[in-house]
This record gives C-alpha cells, sequence and structure tokens, in this order.
C-alpha cells in the first residue's frame, strides 16, 4: 500500500552483486498491499537533511473494499480487504527512524472459520510493521536497524503497474529484527539486508485484537539475506537483479528490466515448499500502464509461475490482469479496480475475480 502511482515502476535484467560497504519501498502503482501513500512518504526519509532539530511527519491511509470470485462456489461473494495503516517519521540531523502499525478486518463463515467469503467479521487483526531507526551518511548510504521489510519487499512490485491482482514474488517479507544497508541515489542504487532467524509469534506479541489474530507468526523465518541492484542503463532504460539465501529454505534470484512503461521480471526460487511438498518455482511476469488522463492509470499484466513440486503434483499458475487507477483530490483519494482471468494453461484451480478498492490519505 502506497500512494501515487505506485507501481510506476521498475525492472529487470541486470546481475545481482553482494556489494556490501555502503547500501524502503519503491514506487509501484498501487497494489492493495502496494499502495501509494505509505511508499511517497518512505521516500520522504531518504531526502537529506539539513537541521539537527527533530522533525515529525505522521501520515497514513484507509482503504475500503474488497474482492469477489466470477465463478466457482463463492461466485459473487464478497471477501473484505478493508484495511488502515498509519506511520511516524521521525528525522534529526543524519539519524531517522519509522514507527507504522497496520491492521485489517478478519471475515468468518458461520461456524467461526476466518477468512470465508461472502459471511461476517470476527473482529481485527494487526500489528506494529515497522520500527526502526537509521543513519544516513554524507553520500546518501543509509544503515537502518530493526524491525523492517527485507530488501527485496522493497522491490516486491518491481516491473508490476497493475492495481491489486500481480504475482507475488516468493521471497521473505517482514522482518522481526534485521540490518539494511542501502543506497538508492544515482545511476547505480543497490540495498542488502539480514536478519537471524525469527522466532515471534503470537506469545510474544504485545496486543492481541482476538481470538483470530495471528499477524505477529509472519515474523518466524529461517535466518535470511536478501539484497538488489538496480541501474540507469539509459535515461529510460532500467535493469534490476537480486537474490536471496536463506537457511535451509531455498535460494532465489531475480532479474528484470523496465522500459518506460513497459517492464518484465523472472525468478527461480530453489525451494518454494508447503508445509506438504517441497519443489522449486520458476515465473515470469510482465506488465504495462498508461495514463489515460491526468490521474487517471490504465494497467494489464501478464503472470505465469511453475511450480514442479516433490510430494505433490506439479502446479502452473497462468493469468492476465487488467485494471484502472483513478488518483484524485490532490493526492487525497483514489480508487482502483482491477481484475484477474486465468488462462487454459493454469492448473491451480483458482475463480477468475475482481477488486474494487477506495482509498484515503492523510
Amino acid at each position: 500500500m502506497k500512494t501515487i502511482f505506485t507501481k510506476l515502476t521498475i525492472v529487470t535484467s541486470c546481475i545481482f552483486t553482494a556489494l556490501y560497504a555502503n547500501a524502503e519501498e519503491i514506487t509501484s502503482p498501487a497494489h492493495s498491499q502496494n499502495q501509494p501513500a505509505e511508499i511517497s512518504k518512505a521516500a520522504a526519509i531518504n531526502e537529506p537533511t539539513t537541521t539537527n532539530e527533530p522533525s515529525f511527519n505522521f501520515y497514513g491511509e484507509l482503504g475500503v473494499g474488497g474482492h469477489s470470485a466470477l465463478e466457482g462456489d463463492d461466485k459473487g461473494r464478497y471477501s473484505d480487504g478493508t484495511y488502515i495503516e498509519a506511520g511516524l517519521e521521525m528525522e534529526m540531523g543524519n539519524w531517522f527512524g519509522l514507527l507504522y502499525a497496520e491492521g485489517w478486518t478478519v471475515q468468518v463463515d458461520g461456524e467461526g472459520n476466518p477468512w470465508a467469503t461472502g459471511h461476517g467479521w470476527g473482529g481485527f487483526e494487526g500489528g506494529v510493521n515497522r520500527a526502526y531507526v537509521g543513519y544516513r551518511t554524507d553520500d546518501k548510504t543509509e544503515i537502518i536497524v530493526g524491525r523492517n521489510d527485507s530488501s527485496l519487499d522493497d522491490v516486491q512490485w518491481w516491473g508490476d503497474a497493475t492495481v491489486e491482482y500481480g504475482y507475488t514474488v516468493p521471497n521473505t517479507r517482514d522482518l522481526n529484527l534485521a540490518v539494511k544497508v542501502q543506497n538508492l541515489e544515482g545511476k547505480l542504487r543497490y540495498s542488502v539486508s539480514a536478519a537471524p532467524e525469527g522466532k515471534f509469534d503470537e506469545d510474544d506479541a504485545l496486543v492481541n485484537f482476538g481470538k483470530y489474530d495471528r499477524y505477529a507468526d509472519k515474523y518466524t523465518y529461517a535466518a535470511m539475506a536478501n539484497g538488489y541492484v538496480q541501474y540507469d542503463l539509459l535515461e529510460d532504460l532500467t535493469l534490476l537483479g537480486g537474490a536471496e539465501v536463506t537457511d535451509g529454505a531455498g535460494e532465489m534470484v531475480l532479474v528484470g528490466a523496465e522500459y518506460k512503461n513497459v517492464a518484465a521480471r523472472v525468478w527461480h526460487h530453489t525451494d518454494q515448499g508447503t508445509d506438504t511438498s517441497e519443489g522449486t518455482e520458476t515465473g515470469f511476469m510482465a506488465s504495462t500502464w498508461y495514463e489515460a488522463s491526468q490521474g487517471v492509470y490504465l494497467s494489464a499484466g501478464y503472470n505465469y509461475a511453475n511450480n514442479e513440486l516433490e510430494t505433490a503434483e506439479d502446479e502452473v499458475t497462468s493469468y492476465v490482469n487488467a485494471g484502472v487507477w483513478w488518483e484524485y483530490g490532490g493526492g487525497k483519494f483514489a480508487t482502483a479496480m482491477d481484475s484477474k482471468f486465468y488462462l487454459s494453461n493454469d492448473t491451480s484451480d483458482s475463480d477468475n475475480q475482481v477488486f474494487i478498492m477506495q482509498y484515503f490519505y492523510w
């Protein structure tokens, strides 16, 4: 979730190098997972500071809406995607920090099973997503420590200009305790992050929102390191390469390229399994966007992922999505729509869907 056409994006064919000396979010038009407000605001944290007086910036966003299946058992049922987020940025000289919280509604069916469509609401789930401090050197290198997103999560939607339904690349995302080193200035930009094994779960959470709240469990990860390099080869051509290594959970490589308003990315993960299966995932995504009028963006994408599993049947996910992003009120409001249609080579047995959301930013 972030602001302005937040997935206007970046993508990539480049070699990932583990640049270690010198090392939050990229602009990409709007996923409900990657929506405008947070991105443009978080970008402000990278602006040079010329005073040692502390400064604060409070911002946030509210999204009201969700999804509905166009076929299958859940055809016509509403799946809620309502959420709220807010962050407090702090800067003083070369030091900066961010405290960011998020929450969303939890749906339940008549028997109390969570995340069912077309029924009622069973409460609220959420927590503190980011809590970190950082130091920015005079050459714009940033060292960040605390609860953070991984470097590859910063480029999660690189090359995906569509509103909501772009395929999620299988990299590690939110980290309970991590160190990130990055420099996002100039033609060559990079970011590297590393974290020890995460064992943070609901028992460690300071606040629980109800019996369905499982927010804290997302910070339970194996030890990992990931990062990316992006390079502006030409004025309108940006390349990117990234990689991730985890302790016992495989490795991933990612490359991509963006030229003007067309972008593509390719990735391969050596161990993209579930609780009952292990295997590899190889994926490809391409997207494009067009500014139909001021603040109105049309977008379309193709998404493909091949999961070759060791203890289950192989699965192919293949679909196209297309939508519109309309931003108005000086960036205070946005209305979004996206649609997803699976192709004949898809074996995931998923339903075609539509997504509609109204956003409010402050």
